[in-house]
């Protein structure tokens, strides 16, 4: 009997996740045999992936890609002309030409399909609680001795999951310091990937209920080596220095100073320039930014699932947690008035909620249990219906 992944460390049993940190994590690619034949069956199966391709209409060429020899085909040459679930003309995948293809070696990649099926969206949600990072998934079909994309790197750390099949993968020495998903990384040149992959450090045979972890900017490849493989690709990207020094721009461009005009005279310029550096460093070392930047982390993941119809579907429960998505929020009065104010604008605030809101903002991250308790005279039905209004507004965000 298969048993979901649910946590980190369900994924990458028999190795401990101490080890894992230690040695591993940013570091260096590693290679987990399973420890059980039907470790990760319920994330994907040959069942699962049929049921889903069958799922016609959720397909399109940018979500279900053919690649043969590492070339993109076409997709007017395995697509059809159909009506899409918004009744808009569209290209759908069309299964014969589909297995046509297959047949000639091409290997399917679906992408962003991690919300579709329970199993993957607990092994996805296992990462993300885990890593702190965001998580995609893409599956990845390929055909004996077909390479569906040449030796590259990826911006984001990758945990492949082998489902069927075999497949090898070769890691080289060559890394890139930290690439980030751009035009200067993603435009590179094969001339420049052959140039700086260096030389091959390991290969290993992937079989089901391996996992393999490559860091990020770690140069690989991989090519079938049995009729018909299944892995998935989960890329974990992180918050990086440019996520907090957007936290910075939207703080900073709430001040006149970074909203003047640069003075004509060089040697004011230069002293401008000094003023507006050192009050950037007080932004940057205030409470306020900290806060922000540890908003922005506990928010920083996707959200998948959460309906368990028909019991209890609109009664949310007291121990869900919450914590504020947006930043520089703040409570003030104008013509006698409460409102909710934000760098981007406000919208007023019922008075018999303002302390609540308050309270809220104070916290910044609380279950709905805890806003209960500090106000028991409200009751929870209103401080259920408050903390939806707030999720709706995009003030609060599930955490």
């Amino acid at each position: 009997m298969s048993k979901r992944i649910k946590s980190f460390a369900d994924l990458i049993a028999p190795v401990g996740e101490d080890v894992f940190f230690a040695d591993y994590h940013d570091q260096k690619p590693l290679h987990i045999k399973a420890n059980a034949a039907n470790k990760l069956d319920d994330v994907m199966s040959w069942d699962v992936l049929n049921a889903l391709l069958n799922m016609t209409a959720i397909w399109s060429p940018q979500s279900l890609k053919l690649f043969l020899d590492t070339k993109p085909i076409p997709a007017e040459q395995y697509c059809r002309q159909a009506i899409d679930r918004n009744g808009q003309q569209s290209l759908q995948p069309d299964a014969e030409k589909v297995k046509s293809w297959l047949r000639r070696g091409a290997s399917i990649v679906a992408n962003d399909i991690d919300t579709l099926t329970p199993g993957l969206i607990s092994a996805a949600n296992a990462l993300e609680s885990r890593l702190g990072g965001k998580v995609q998934s893409n599956l990845y079909c390929s055909w004996d001795q077909h390479q569906a994309f040449p030796t590259h790197f990826d911006t984001h750390e990758v945990f492949a999951l082998h489902v069927a099949g075999e497949k090898v993968w070769r890691i080289y020495e060559g890394r890139l310091e930290n690439p980030i998903s751009n035009d200067a990384f993603n435009g590179l040149s094969d001339e420049f990937h052959m140039e700086h992959r260096g030389e091959l450090a390991e290969e290993v045979t992937l079989k089901p209920g391996d996992v393999l972890y490559i860091p990020r900017g770690q140069y690989h490849d991989a090519l079938a080596s049995s009729e018909g493989c299944i892995h998935l690709s989960f890329g974990v990207t992180h918050i990086i220095g440019f996520d907090v020094m957007s936290l910075l721009f939207e703080k900073a461009m709430t001040e006149p100073l970074f909203r003047q005009n640069i003075p004509t005279a060089e040697e004011d310029a230069s002293a401008w320039i000094d003023t507006m550096v050192a009050r950037l460093t007080e932004i940057g070392q205030s409470e306020e930014i900290k806060a922000a930047i540890q908003q922005f982390r506990s928010s920083f993941q996707y959200h998948r699932g959460g309906f368990d119809l028909p019991g209890n579907a609109l009664e949310a429960d007291p121990g869900d947690r919450f914590s504020l998505s947006a930043s520089s929020l703040q409570i003030v009065r104008k013509d006698g008035r409460a409102i909710l104010k934000s760098a981007k604008g406000g919208v007023p605030i019922p008075e018999n909620v303002v302390d609540q809101v308050a309270w809220i903002l104070e916290k910044q991250h609380f279950s709905g249990g805890e806003l209960t308790a500090a106000f028991p005279n409200t009751g929870p039905e209103s401080c259920n219906k408050l903390i939806q209004d707030l999720v709706g507004m995009r003030v609060l965000a599930p955490s």
